[in-house]
């Protein structure tokens, strides 16, 4: 509704129920005194002056949003308000005039119409004042609700643009990887594979670039995405990668961040080769109550040890910093990732975020 017709409603809701406050106190008092209220009473005193109380009051509106009150203007506006007021009156009177012509038929008197403005001006201000009041309150209301909920969209679009940001930053961590084993298939000269190669990277890239918009997609979408991955990170590593999954049928249709397994895979992987016996990572995924864990181990040095020299990912670099900053950013205190060593050797990374299945619209 637009504000004009919005303010112009309230001002005539706001002068009908002072009309009706002031029909049942003039009624109750003549009760209470022992006397009896007639029709010409009302016809001829109250309604009279209450429906050109009501039928004024649009100016009320148009002097409320003319002159709100703003900071470094009070005076100003506290001045315009009392000659808005003197102005209600005289329409008010003018009304009234109106009114007692059409039903006497006859001319009122003037004499002393000066004195009965002044007598009304120090009456009804404060009608005028109640209108008024009522209307900025509500506006103030409205305004203030309408910031909130700007000030809500604008931090959903910071934290969506947060998001793909960070996200953006995973893609070519993967994809620098991949080439690796594009260029160590080349280097063998095995023409077939590189495109069998090049038509998984095809997919994988695909598959990034669909989820453009969601930052929240099935848990089985996520680990599908990573076996494509996976597939071309044994073209490296042909005898030494291994995967082990262990993951819930249920935990399958739990929403999860996007891109959140393969940089902790990627991550893990690095690690692992880098010692001579390692190469194997282990993926878990159950649901607890109303939680998702997710763990990514794997059998390298741990998470005590430094960084191998010569990797392209540091064990706490982009991938883990980029996942935490996320998780903290959709799920707030309930999105945790933990790193450590496992018992036997190797690092372990675990993940909980809220339990949510369902489709997930992308942001506004």
């Amino acid at each position: 509704m637009r504000r004009p017709l919005r303010t112009t409603l309230i001002a005539l809701a706001t002068a009908s129920a002072l009309a009706l406050l002031e029909l049942y106190r003039m009624t109750v008092t003549r009760v209470l005194q022992g006397g009896v209220v007639t029709w010409d009473d009302l016809l001829f005193s109250v309604v009279p002056l209450w429906t050109t109380v009501v039928m004024a009051s649009p100016w009320c509106a148009f002097m409320a949003r003319r002159f709100p009150f703003r900071s470094g203007r009070i005076l100003s506006t506290l001045l315009a308000h009392v000659a808005g007021g003197g102005i209600f009156v005289a329409l008010q009177m003018t009304l009234m005039i109106s009114f007692h012509v059409m039903v006497h038929g006859a001319p009122m008197e003037w004499h002393g119409l000066l004195h009965r403005y002044a007598f009304y001006w120090a009456m009804e201000l404060s009608v005028y004042a109640a209108i008024v009041i009522v209307i900025l309150l509500l506006d103030a209301r409205g305004e203030a609700a309408e910031r909130q909920i700007a000030s809500a969209r604008l931090e959903r679009n910071l934290t969506a643009a947060r998001l793909e940001s960070l996200r953006a930053q995973i893609r070519p961590h993967f994809l620098f990887n991949t080439l690796n084993a594009l260029a160590v298939l080349a280097r063998k000269g095995d023409g077939a594979a590189v495109d069998r190669a090049i038509g998984d990277l095809g997919e994988l890239l695909r598959a990034s670039f669909e989820t453009h918009g969601r930052h929240e997609i099935p848990l089985g979408e996520e680990l599908a995405f990573l076996e494509r991955y996976l597939h071309l990170q044994r073209i490296r590593f042909p005898d030494r990668l291994e995967v082990e999954w262990d993951v819930a049928p249920e935990a399958r249709q739990a929403l999860v961040p996007v891109l959140l397994v393969q940089p902790l895979v990627e991550n893990a992987l690095e690690h692992g080769l880098a010692t001579t016996r390692g190469g194997r990572v282990r993926v878990t995924a159950r649901r607890d109550r109303d939680d998702l864990e997710l763990e990514v181990t794997d059998d390298g040095p741990g998470f005590g040890a430094g960084p191998a020299p010569g990797l392209a990912t540091e064990r706490n670099g982009v991938g883990l910093a980029n996942t935490r900053e996320r998780l903290t950013l959709l799920y707030g205190a309930r999105g945790t990732l933990v790193c450590g060593d496992r018992e036997g050797g190797g690092g372990r990374v675990s993940i909980r975020i809220p339990w949510r299945t369902g489709a997930v619209d992308a942001p506004a």
